[in-house]
C-alpha cells in the first residue's frame, strides 16, 4: 500500500506519503491480492486480533502507531490503502464524516464488496482528500475508494497505485516507473503461482537511494486459503507464511516486522538507523547535546545515521526553533548546522540560523542566512 499514515486529513495522514502498488488476480475461482508498502518508518507490525460476538477475526499491518495500513479478515476480505495528491472533492450533504477508526469496523463486519459498498454509502468521504482506498473480497470483485466515487470492478486482474483512476484520464501517461513495468507484466499473462506474484512483487517494489528506505514490507494474499506471506525490505528469497485461521486460533499477537527477519542485512541497518535517528531528536530535545557541537557530531559520526535524519525534518527544525524561542541560540544554531548536512533544501534552516544569529548580534554571519534564505524562497516561488 501506503500508505509516518479524517478529517481524512486525519485518516491519511495515518496513511503515509511514500508510494506503494496493490494487484489482484482472479484465476479458477481464487484471488490473490498482493501489496508493496513502500515508506521508510521501518518500525512496521503484523497483528491478530480475534473476533467479539459477531465480528471477523482480522490481521492487519502497519506501524508503530497500530494504525492499519492493510489487513484481512477471515472471510477473505483484503483492504489496503494508498497516499494520493490533494485535492478538493465534492462533499456530501446529510452524511457523517467518514472517519479513520472506521477502517477496522468495516474488516471486522464485513464480508463482501456489497457489503462494503453498502457501509461506505451512508457517508461522506471528502475526508479521503488525501487517499484511496482499495477492497478486495474472495470472489474476486474489487472495489476502489476515492473521496468522492466508488468504483466496483469484476476485472480479472487489475493493478494501483497511488492516484486516483477516476481521475486520471489516461493510465498510460501515470509516470511511476515501477507501476508501468507491473502493467506490462500483467499484459503478458497473469497467472496465480506464487512465484509468478513474487516476480511481480519484485517488479513493482521500490529501492531508494542510500539504503533510506523503499519497500519495506510485502505481503501476498491468498483470499481463499486464508494464507499472507510476508517478506521484508524487498529481499523476495525469503518469507514468512501465516494461516489467518491458526493465529487466530492463538492468543491476539503483535509482531514486529524487522524481527522476523534477522538475516536481511540491509533491512536491519535501515531498521537501526531509524530507530537511533529517533533517539537522536530525543536527545537533542531533553538533553544537553546541542549545547556541544563537538559532542553533537561525535554522536552523529559513531551512530551511523547515514541519510536517515533527512527524513526527520519537521522534528529536528521544531527543536530548533524552540531553543530560539527559549533564546537558547547556541543549541538553535548547532541543531540547524548539523541539519544542514543531511537536507536536501538546506535553506530551511537559514531563516533560524540568520535569526539566531542576529540575536546574538553577529551580524554578519545573520546577513549570510538571511540573504540567502531570501534568495531561495524567491527561486521556489517562481517554480
Amino acid at each position: 500500500m501506503t500508505l509516518k499514515l479524517l478529517s481524512f486529513l486525519f485518516v491519511f495522514n495515518c496513511f503515509y506519503s511514500g508510494a506503494c502498488t496493490v494487484y489482484k488476480i482472479t484465476q479458477s475461482g481464487k484471488t490473490f491480492v498482493g501489496n508493496n508498502e513502500d515508506y521508510w518508518n521501518s518500525n512496521t507490525r503484523i497483528w491478530f486480533e480475534k473476533g467479539k460476538a459477531g465480528e471477523y477475526g482480522c490481521m492487519f499491518v502497519g506501524y508503530d502507531d497500530m494504525y492499519p495500513q492493510g489487513a484481512m479478515n477471515e472471510k477473505g476480505l483484503v483492504y489496503d490503502g494508498f497516499a494520493i495528491n490533494d485535492y478538493v472533492p465534492g462533499k456530501q450533504p446529510g452524511k457523517p464524516i467518514f472517519k479513520a477508526d472506521m477502517m477496522k469496523i468495516i474488516m471486522k463486519t464485513c464480508e463482501t464488496i456489497e457489503e462494503v459498498c453498502t457501509f461506505l454509502e451512508k457517508y461522506d468521504l471528502s475526508s479521503l482528500r488525501r487517499g484511496m482506498l482499495m477492497f478486495v473480497d474472495k470472489s474476486g470483485t474489487f472495489l476502489i475508494v476515492e473521496a468522492d466515487t466508488l468504483i466496483k470492478s469484476e476485472e480479472a486482474t487489475y493493478l494501483a497505485s497511488n492516484f486516483c483512476p477516476s481521475r486520471t484520464p489516461d493510465i498510460d501517461e501515470v509516470d511511476l516507473p515501477y507501476y508501468q513495468k507491473g502493467r506490462k507484466m500483467l499484459a503478458m499473462g497473469a497467472d496465480t503461482s506464487l512465484s509468478y506474484l513474487i516476480a511481480l512483487s519484485d517488479t513493482t517494489h521500490q529501492k531508494w537511494p542510500l539504503n533510506s528506505g523503499g519497500t519495506l514490507y510485502t505481503t501476498i494474499y491468498d483470499l481463499s486459503e486464508g494464507t499472507i506471506n510476508l517478506f521484508f525490505y524487498h529481499d523476495y528469497t525469503h518469507s514468512v507464511k501465516f494461516k489467518l485461521a491458526d493465529e487466530l486460533s492463538k492468543e491476539d499477537a503483535i509482531l514486529v516486522i524487522p524481527s522476523l527477519f534477522p538475516d536481511n542485512v540491509k533491512g536491519q541497518q535501515q531498521f537501526q538507523r531509524y530507530n537511533k535517528t529517533k533517539e537522536l531528536v530525543r536527545l537533542l530535545q531533553e538533553t544537553n547535546l546541542c549545547k556541544d557541537s563537538t559532542a553533537l557530531e561525535g554522536y552523529i559520526k559513531s551512530a551511523d545515521l547515514g541519510p536517515m535524519p533527512d527524513f526527520f525534518e519537521n522534528e529536528i527544525m521544531t527543536v530548533g526553533r524552540d531553543f530560539l524561542d527559549k533564546n537558547e541560540l547556541l543549541s538553535a544554531i548547532n541543531v540547524f548546522k548539523m541539519y544542514l548536512s543531511y537536507s536536501q533544501h538546506p535553506w530551511i534552516c537559514y531563516d533560524g540560523l540568520g535569526e539566531a544569529y542576529l540575536k546574538r548580534k553577529e551580524y554578519m554571519s545573520a546577513l549570510f542566512f538571511l540573504l540567502n534564505h531570501s534568495k531561495y524562497s524567491q527561486i521556489i516561488c517562481k517554480r
